[in-house]
């Protein structure tokens, strides 16, 4: 029979055996139980038994089934076994086991059958009244038959006594039966503290129903601001209507009373045909007039817009911020409840059995299985560990990615709701931070269609906020860590964002910013959702581009970058202006922040580093040389693709990209030398300039000849920017020359490698001497990866970086991977491509590749190498292999050659007429000079004679480059067909450009060419003593950028 203290041993065993569950993981404990490899925090699983596993790891002993927290099995036999099971193979308590001490039940209860068997074919006089035998399973009774045969008599005092009788030496039949039913979760006893489904369903029910109540109260605070929002929208509209309203009614009077009394003037002396170009150009007028009221009504509709929703988005984030504060505390109370609940539950239970400090441990595991916040929040600081640390792939949450995708192609009509969706069994802080993160950049909000009426019980009530423009992604990023207990702030400062260019100023009201920092596991962390979902690729479709506006073509994709970017890589991008959330050691300025060098994410997602430090402002030399370093990985020396881009800086330059007939990108070098990529810079003229650097990684499928047409060539792909600069060049001694006009791109032997598989094998110089060549023969090899074995000095002569000195001519040595077709060509600034055919010849034998080279002068020459598939047809386009820049110092015999005349820079002509002008039998009648000054009027005429086999046509723009053809009419005068006059209204002060072009009708496919050119200046008081129009001060332009207004100034002078 059991006893008392049976009892109290069986609750204390079942407690030990529970709190094992709870128990605290050693600090020193970091290694999986399984394959006893690290375990990083974002795989954790446990710890169970006093070890962790990893999830992959997590699985059944025996089977090897999957498992989790909530499903997995212990070993009830042996305490020790820190294996987990699952519920098929898991050992139990009470299975057949034969033992000293230790025999299963159905031994026993065979046994006992056994002997109530033999009992009855006893003899009477065996059997004497009052006795009765027993079998005896102590120790010693280790087999049945043993225990038939030296039976044990006991006088039977009462009737109750009669039947097996089990002592201490033999297992209690009730306590493994007992036992069984708690690892089956069906004894009520211990199934409050059976963790985690049991406890933790029954708290996480009244959690959900408490968040969805307080919810609910928000939604309506919600509706109330909105429907606020709303009526305050309406009201601006129709404020801005209603004035605009009026002034157009007002010109419109103004315009038609001008226009009747100057018909009032003239009414007895006017003829029809000026009668009808007055009323055609009153027409045009109140055209005009209109248009610009609606111009003006557009303006102030986005400027009303941007102004109102700035504070409704404040407004928005004070009240989410109110909100989420209120939806933690909520959970911090019930956090205590819950606390107060268990301990009471665990008191009852275990008969205060348990000590205090196995108590706090049990009560804190439940707590954290809930996701409760925690009691106390850190202080911002640099966070422990950097983001690697964390997780070294993000492969790593590819299953909970997946989950995320598919909550959000669903909907969900509370954030109680969403947020259970995608935390559910998600324990550690880092996998539901990545949850909800995940969730806001996978949510593409620019393609749901919203309905004008949006109610609050639909599932995109939800997000109505950001689409109405009222909520930011980092607002709705905020509110979802709120309902999942995790704290997240909102940090204001500036970026480097959209339109920043190195080197600017950023002012108070410029380039402002909002991002997220989110306590994870004791550490603040960095999070920008509006960037991780908006990295901008630009759309190449053409026909899309021809169906939606600009706005429509851009694409959107993730940027895992922006994910708990590690502070010192965040600064680069984003300033906080409270710098204790910069989460540095040593926080920058807003000065030191401008300086920093301008990068982006690629240049941190492929590893990148400068090789010395940089600014994001360089200094050109006295010569214009500038030179820019970038480390990358090892691993990726032949993955990754580089390009750039030079342009001006000054904003009347910006269209251009070239300088004197030379494009300013070969004004650059770029090469790779291992894992550094160089580029060299020689600036043209003096001048600032902007330097871009694009990156990104080649795959194999974009390799030559690894597309699904296996006679393309190398398949195109997208760079991204990694990089710019600001480079300043104030002064320039000597004449810098342009590169040869090669292909574009990288220099030397290693983009030959990376995109086709050629190995660069020997280089031999046909000027050197047997002796030479006897004396040094490993100074013409080529290394594996393209470099010179010997002579690797610095650029002019470094075959390595694509630079080779030439001593009469050159042969380079390759091995291909596979049967190719090969052009070389010759190229220089003076000469012809074709004129230099013949001295460069290419031949493969086998897998080697021959390109000989004999310039035919000294001088500076570029060598480009195109390669396709020997199987691909001649129409097949040919691509770039590589290319090198030949430096000739010696030429026995040159040949002479015709040589390029330099290029005439194309230049728009002066005021006035051009050449056209006068062969087409074009004349002017009036006015007189090509500056005409409308300081009185905002209108003038032009008067001209066109001959009848003459068309004529005109373009009229305003500075910068906005077109204006509607505010000119052409009219031919009635009473002289050859007379055509030009009726000119500027509206807005300014300085405008009438072009006027001709062509012969007798002439088919004939151009219009340019004829007459007429400065119009509408500023009122601009006209000067002589007459003469007087340029507005302006802004420098881009149709003004042929310095016509300073040719004019100098014309004066």
């Amino acid at each position: 029979m059991a006893t008392a203290s049976d009892d109290r041993r069986a609750a204390e065993r079942g407690y030990q055996s529970l709190s094992s569950l709870f128990r605290p993981l050693p600090d020193s404990s970091n290694d999986c139980y399984r394959c006893s490899k690290k375990v990083y925090m974002q795989e954790k699983v446990g710890p169970v038994h006093d070890v962790v596993f990893h999830k992959n790891c997590f699985r059944c002993f025996v089977c090897g089934q999957f498992l989790n927290i909530r499903s997995y099995w212990s070993n009830a036999t042996d305490s020790g076994d820190k294996e987990v099971y699952c519920n098929t193979h898991a050992p139990r308590i009470g299975a057949p086991k034969l033992g000293p001490g230790a025999l299963g039940i159905k031994s026993a209860v065979e046994a006992q059958k056994g002997y109530q068997k033999m009992s009855k074919k006893l003899k009477p006089e065996v059997r004497e009244a009052g006795t009765l035998r027993i079998p005896s399973y102590g120790m010693q009774a280790v087999e049945v038959q043993r225990a038939v045969s030296v039976p044990k008599t006991q006088k039977i005092t009462s009737p109750d006594q009669a039947g097996p009788q089990f002592g201490k030496d033999a297992l209690h039949i009730k306590g493994p039966i007992d036992a069984q039913l708690l690892m089956r979760g069906n004894q009520k006893l211990h199934d409050k503290h059976h963790y985690p489904p049991n406890i933790y369903k029954k708290r996480k029910d009244v959690l959900l129903d408490a968040q969805k109540r307080l919810e609910e109260e928000h939604r309506k605070e919600e509706d109330v601001l909105l429907e606020q929002i709303t009526q305050n929208r309406r009201q601006e509209i129709r404020k801005i209507s209603d004035e605009l309203n009026i002034e157009w009614q007002v010109k419109l009077k103004d315009l038609t009373e001008k226009f009747e009394r100057e018909m009032d003037k003239k009414k007895k002396k006017i003829k029809d045909s000026e009668k009808k170009q007055m009323t055609l150009h009153f027409e045009n007028q109140r055209k005009d007039l209109e248009f610009s009221i609606n111009e003006k009504r557009n303006k102030k509709r986005e400027s009303m817009t941007m102004r109102i929703r700035e504070k409704e988005q404040k407004v928005t984030s004070t009240m989410v911020a109110r909100q989420s504060k209120q939806m933690l505390d909520l959970l911090a109370a019930k956090k205590e409840e819950i606390k107060q609940e268990i301990v009471e539950e665990i008191a009852q239970e275990t008969n205060g059995v348990n000590g205090h400090e196995e108590q706090e441990e049990l009560v804190e595991e439940v707590i954290e299985a809930l996701g409760l916040p925690p009691s106390d929040l850190p202080s911002p600081k640099p966070p422990s560990c950097r983001k690697n640390e964390l997780y070294e792939d993000v492969g790593i949450f590819s299953e909970l990615d997946e989950n995320v995708i598919k909550v959000a192609e669903n909907e969900q009509c509370t954030y109680t709701e969403l947020v259970q969706q995608l935390t559910e069994n998600l324990k550690s802080d880092l996998e539901k931070v990545r949850a909800m993160y995940r969730w806001v950049t996978v949510k593409d909000l620019n393609i749901i269609e919203f309905e004008q009426a949006l109610g609050t019980d639909n599932p995109m009530g939800l997000l109505r906020g950001i689409k109405f423009g009222t909520e930011t992604y980092h607002v709705l990023f905020m509110r979802l860590c709120s309902y999942a207990g995790l704290h997240c702030v909102e940090i204001k400062g500036h970026s480097k964002s959209v339109g920043y260019e190195p080197g600017m100023k950023i002012q108070p009201d410029t380039f402002q910013n909002t991002w997220n920092a989110v306590l994870i596991d004791g550490d603040w962390r960095l999070i920008q959702c509006n960037w991780g979902a908006r990295h901008l690729v630009l759309n190449k479709d053409k026909k899309r581009d021809r169906e939606k506006s600009s706005k429509d073509q851009i694409r959107y994709q993730y940027d895992e970058h922006y994910f708990l970017t590690d502070p010192d890589e965040f600064i680069q991008e984003f300033w906080s202006k409270e710098p204790e959330w910069q989460l540095l050691e040593n926080p920058i300025t807003k000065e030191e922040f401008e300086a920093l060098p301008f990068v982006r994410s690629v240049f941190f997602h492929f590893g990148m580093h400068f090789d010395h430090g940089m600014t994001a402002i360089l200094d050109a030399s006295a010569k214009g040389g500038c030179d820019i370093k970038l480390k990358i990985p090892e691993s990726l020396e032949n993955d990754l693709v580089f390009y750039y881009q030079l342009r001006f800086a000054e904003k009347e330059k910006r269209m251009e990209t070239t300088y004197k007939g030379s494009s300013l990108e070969r004004f650059v070098f770029q090469t790779m030398i291992h894992n550094t990529v160089m580029f060299s810079i020689h600036l043209p003229t003096t001048g600032n300039y902007f330097f871009e650097v694009f990156a990104n990684k080649i795959e194999e499928s974009n390799k030559f000849g690894n597309s699904e047409d296996s006679g393309s060539g190398i398949s195109p792909f997208r760079l991204k920017c990694a990089c710019k600069f600001k480079v300043t060049c104030p002064e320039l001694s000597g004449k810098m020359h342009p590169l040869p006009e090669c292909a574009s791109g990288e220099w030397g032997p290693l983009k030959g490698k990376r995109h086709f598989g050629i190995q660069m094998k020997q280089l031999k110089h046909l000027g050197k001497t047997a002796a030479e060549t006897s004396t040094n023969d490993n100074s013409d090899k080529l290394s594996d990866s393209g470099s010179s074995e010997s002579g690797l000095g610095d650029a002019p002569d470094n075959p390595k970086a694509g630079i080779i000195n030439v001593d009469e001519g050159i042969e380079l040595y390759a091995k291909i991977p596979r049967p190719l077709h090969f052009v070389a060509k010759l190229k220089a600034n003076v000469f012809e491509s074709k004129v230099l055919d013949p001295f460069v010849h290419s031949s493969v034998d086998g897998d080697t590749l021959m390109v000989r080279v004999n310039p035919p002068q000294t001088g500076q020459f570029g060598l480009d190498v195109y390669a396709r598939p020997k199987e691909a047809g001649d129409s097949t386009t040919l691509s770039h292999a590589f290319k090198f820049l030949l430096n000739c110092v010696k030429v026995s015999k040159p040949v002479d050659l015709p040589r390029v005349q330099p290029k005439q820079v194309a230049r728009k002509e002066k005021w006035g007429p051009t050449p056209h002008f006068e062969e087409y039998g074009l004349k002017l009648l009036s006015p007189k000079e090509p500056k005409i000054s409308c300081s009185e009027s905002n209108q003038c005429t032009i008067d001209l004679f066109v001959p009848s086999k003459v068309t004529l046509s005109f373009q009229f723009l305003k500075e910068p480059d906005e077109e204006k053809n509607e505010l000119v009419s052409m009219v031919k005068d009635d009473a002289d067909p050859h007379k055509t006059r030009l009726f000119v209204n500027v509206p807005v002060p300014g300085n405008y450009m009438l072009s006027l072009f001709a062509t012969k009708k007798d002439i088919n496919n004939q151009s219009f060419p340019n004829v007459y050119n007429f400065l119009v200046v509408y500023k009122k008081g601009s006209k000067e003593s002589n007459g003469t129009a007087k340029p507005e001060e302006r802004r420098p332009s881009s149709i003004f950028r042929k310095n016509l207004f300073k040719k004019s100034d100098k014309d004066k002078k």
